[in-house]
């Protein structure tokens, strides 16, 4: 039987190196994993096989993946509301974003027949749900209202909700829109920034304060949501108005650095489609109101053919975020910068323990020079 040679005191000492210096690096590369998968997300609708996010609907409505109209190509998510009585929210909610800055692109259109109405359709917003579950409009909303896109930024000063609104332009029916929001949220001592960008012009921009500096940090939710359809606010809105129709594509979240939006451009570029109408149901109005942090009643995936929506499928699963005394969560350093801390310890814990074991070895009497 062979037995192994024992290692000489140099070679214990590298062994252990290496041990510490393979367990640290392993410990910072998963640490980043979930941090990167938390702040970078995409949503194309082409692959069968990948779950839409959650869901929240609220009544009748359906988020269904199928041919993109208007000469796109390819695939989107068909967002409807119908004009029932108790239908007033249809969206995609993506959470587990941090406090920090962020790009948030995706493509909206809405159908040739869209009915202009003298209300708010918002279709996507960033939601701060709070602690006491009260109430309260969102941080930020983005909203066609009669036949022009505007954007309505809220913060709070002395206790009560401050209002922006933006004009962003005229809303085309029959046309794709690029959007991007380059995002960088306030905290109570920095002023956050937002600039808007639609078929790569800049449209419209903001600085100072933009969310509630207080609950969760705002989420993103991108669909139809009609305030002034809720049950509560009566028929008055719903008159008149057919279902409400529209489609999503390109959703694409990305962690930024603060400050790093594009350079603005003075003009859109040209357009994605002629004005078509759909076969579709024709879309409602839209009506104003504060949206709320609403349970979800529907949650699901839809094939590409428009089948009826499978079993829930959850949220995207998010990275544990430390955070701040005041509750507010504290931005994380993303991918690049866990691998970096753990290459960092890995060789600082690694030096330390070469250091005290060629201590040890120096101050170690000689075990020979007493055998004799």
């Amino acid at each position: 039987m062979h037995i192994p040679k024992p290692l000489s005191p140099a070679g214990h000492r590298v062994r252990l190196l290496t041990v510490c210096t393979t367990a640290l690096l392993a410990l910072g590369t998963t640490a980043a994993s979930p941090a990167a998968a938390a702040d970078s997300v995409s949503y194309t609708f082409e692959s069968p096989s990948q779950k839409l996010p959650f869901m929240a609907i609220n009544g009748a409505g359906r988020v269904l993946v199928g041919p993109a109209p208007g000469g796109k190509g390819g695939h989107a998510a068909r967002v409807n509301i119908p004009n029932d009585g108790r239908s007033f929210k249809s969206e995609l909610v993506i959470k587990g974003l941090d406090a920090g800055s962020h790009r948030f692109s995706f493509a909206n259109y809405l159908p040739g027949d869209w009915q202009s109405r003298d209300f708010d359709t918002i279709v996507t917003q960033w939601f701060s749900t709070q602690d006491d579950t009260s109430r309260i409009k969102p941080v930020m909303a983005l909203s066609v209202h009669g036949g022009a896109w505007r954007l309505k930024v809220h913060w709070m000063s002395g206790g009560a909700i401050q209002e922006k609104i933006i004009p962003l332009g005229a809303a085309r029916p029959g046309h794709w829109n690029q959007w991007a929001f380059d995002i960088t949220w306030s905290s109570p001592s920095t002023p956050g920034s937002i600039q808007v960008t639609r078929d790569g012009a800049t449209v419209g921009s903001h600085r100072g304060a933009n969310n509630y500096h207080r609950g969760q940090p705002p989420h993103f939710r991108i669909g139809a949501y009609r305030p002034g359809w809720r049950p509560e606010k009566g028929p008055k809105h719903r008159t008149g108005s057919s279902e409400a129709v529209l489609y999503i594509d390109d959703i694409a979240i990305t962690s930024t650095a603060a400050g790093s939006a594009p350079a603005p451009r003075p003009t859109a570029t040209g357009d994605a489609g002629s004005p078509t109408r759909t076969p579709a149901a024709s879309p409602g109005s839209a009506a104003t109101g504060s949206p709320s942090a609403s349970p979800s009643t529907k949650a699901g995936t839809a094939p590409s053919n428009g089948a009826p929506a499978a079993a829930a499928a959850g949220p995207p699963s998010a990275a544990p975020r430390a955070t701040a005394s005041g509750g507010s969560s504290l931005p994380s350093t993303g991918s690049t910068g866990m691998v970096g801390v753990g290459i960092a310890s890995a060789a600082a814990l690694a030096g330390g323990v070469f250091f005290l074991l060629q201590r040890r070895n120096v101050t170690r009497p000689n075990r020979g020079a007493h055998r004799r």
